[in-house]
């Protein structure tokens, strides 16, 4: 019995060593910050340096999405000098529309419908997660749309964008803060709306 106590504290004590080991390693590899403004890596995510309408071309996964502000004739807001918040959803989020909506290209789907869709997609204000406003969590905050409606945004406690949390349906965000020279883009992997 004495034996079988001895080898148990060798085991807890060569685990509590290789633990030990670690968390120096980890924290030994660890940076500290200069500022307090959060510093984007240059591999993905922060300030883009072009326009969201460069930005929404150039990315693949958003093809159709530029389809869709080329057909509706929206481009100057993806392109202009004044900030919004852009929506953007990706490919699938398109292919999964057209097929519950039985349009066969972004071509199909009536021009004022697109623009509809489009324009609650622009938020008139840049909404960062970042921002002081959107540190609660699950605090929806209410913003103007281009197409007059209003959307709700917020961060659940993961520090996901949310988009109309508390109404019957809400998104989560899938790519967030992504900053163009004109506002900021969220990706999604949906087209969203509002439903009371």
């Amino acid at each position: 019995m004495k034996k079988a106590i001895i080898q148990f504290k060798k085991w807890h004590f060569t685990k509590m060593l290789v633990g030990l080991s670690f968390m120096v390693f980890l924290f030994s590899q660890c940076e500290i910050q200069k500022s307090y403004e959060y510093e984007y890596s240059q591999s993905a995510g922060g300030k883009l340096g072009i326009t969201a309408w460069q930005y929404v071309q150039t990315t693949d996964s958003l093809s159709l999405m530029a389809q869709a502000i080329t057909a509706s004739g929206m481009q100057d807001y993806y392109s202009g000098t004044n900030e919004y918040t852009f929506i953007v959803p990706r490919n699938s989020a398109f292919r999964s529309y057209m097929k519950t909506n039985k349009y066969a290209s972004i071509s199909a789907i009536p021009v004022a419908t697109l623009q509809s869709m489009l324009g609650y997609h622009i938020v008139k204000a840049k909404v960062l997660f970042s921002d002081p406003a959107l540190l609660l969590a699950n605090n929806p905050i209410e913003y103007e749309t281009v197409s007059g409606q209003v959307m709700y945004l917020s961060r659940n406690t993961s520090y996901q964008g949310l988009i109309n949390q508390g109404t019957k349906k809400s998104w989560t965000i899938i790519t967030s803060n992504l900053e163009p020279t004109n506002g900021v883009i969220h990706v999604t992997d949906a087209i969203v709306y509002l439903s009371l």
